[in-house]
């Protein structure tokens, strides 16, 4: 069983991670009304065993790294924070992240399938980084995924990333650095996602379906904001918020996949409540090369240049012809491609 920490230091290779991300994909798959069959990813007795660490991963998370920093006002306003961790469903995404106030209590929901999902990408990236393999597999994943029916994959059904990639179950066992990489990346996504749904709850935001979709992308760069000024306090890098931006990204349809401007406009005014806008971008950036740089003096370099590299999120994400690229690949290569790689993989054609 892996120890659970926190806080934590940043992980090896963490500008290497952010290019990866921002190229990667998918976490919460297909459009509006889609139904992906992701509840199948792993069987359900693994899913029961992983339950309880996970759950108490959390937890440790939030009483040992997040509670002891709030503020009275903030205690004040979330009352008693409670988890729940719905085992998946058939219409379960990859990132189904929420929370909602009851009796006075602020509940953060916390679906296994997608706090899984989130560990095995780190193991991946951290396995991957440690053997000197390309992390573009990683990126080719995410994209098949989001563009292939579960019956165009080997076992004809969408796959877990460890079994995908051909990652070893022992990735962790064998080796210590993939091991405190993977849990320190692992454990900085789950800190940032739980501490921007407390955000919606302490800022007593509507639902979705009560607001417009303009006043709630409003409210979801308010819950960023929220978290980031959490995650400075406690001293946690933000590598998870850009994994958590890019799954957000990629999660609804966004800008490079609508030919015209009025058609991604007409696009958000009918279902769009949290797209990663610009806005969302510059607040991480700027959190990163500001706070973050100046609390890890001498990591400030590395931090700057992460905030470099999440503001060219918008040259990908808006760039038409990159998405029809990636498309066109992620649909008709093999998949012998996702194997462990030292070589080129397809994708990289789509970002020259």
């Amino acid at each position: 069983m892996r120890p659970d920490q926190f806080p934590h230091t940043i992980a090896a290779g963490a500008v290497r991670f952010v290019f990866v991300v921002i190229i990667a994909g998918v976490f919460c798959l297909g459009t509006p009304g889609a139904v992906r069959a992701m509840d199948l990813m792993y069987s359900p007795d693994e899913i029961q065993r992983e339950t309880p660490r996970l759950k108490r991963a959390v937890e440790n998370i939030y009483h040992r790294g997040i509670a002891p920093v709030l503020s009275g006002i903030e205690r004040h306003r979330l009352g008693q924070v409670v988890f729940q961790f719905p085992p998946p469903r058939p219409d379960s995404s990859l990132l189904n992240f929420y929370a909602y106030r009851s009796q006075g209590r602020s509940v953060v929901v916390m679906p296994v399938l997608s706090l899984k999902q989130l560990e095995d990408l780190m193991i991946t990236y951290a396995w991957l980084q440690q053997t000197g393999h390309s992390h573009a597999t990683i990126d080719l994943y995410y994209a098949m995924l989001k563009r292939r029916p579960k019956q165009d994959f080997p076992s004809q059904r969408y796959p877990d990333i460890l079994t995908g990639l051909g990652v070893p179950k022992t990735a962790i066992a064998n080796n210590k650095q993939v091991d405190a990489t993977s849990l320190s990346l692992r454990n900085e996504a789950i800190a940032f996602v739980l501490v921007h749904e407390l955000g919606h709850i302490f800022y007593r935001h509507k639902s979705y379906s009560e607001v417009t979709a303009a006043a709630a992308r409003a409210d979801e760069l308010q819950a960023d904001r929220f978290a980031l000024d959490l995650m400075v306090r406690t001293d946690t890098p933000p590598m998870g918020a850009v994994v958590f931006f890019q799954a957000q990204a990629y999660a609804m349809p966004h800008r490079g996949e609508y030919p015209t401007e009025n058609e991604w406009h007409r696009f958000l005014r009918k279902y769009s409540t949290h797209p990663l806008s610009t806005e969302r971008i510059a607040l991480l950036a700027n959190v990163t090369r500001t706070a973050f740089a100046a609390r890890r003096a001498r990591e400030a370099a590395t931090w700057r240049s992460i905030a470099d590299l999440t503001v060219r999120i918008n040259d990908i994400l808006e760039d038409l012809e990159i998405h029809r690229c990636i498309a066109k690949v992620s649909r008709s290569i093999s998949f012998d491609k996702l194997k462990p790689t030292r070589s080129a993989t397809g994708l990289e054609q789509c970002l020259r």
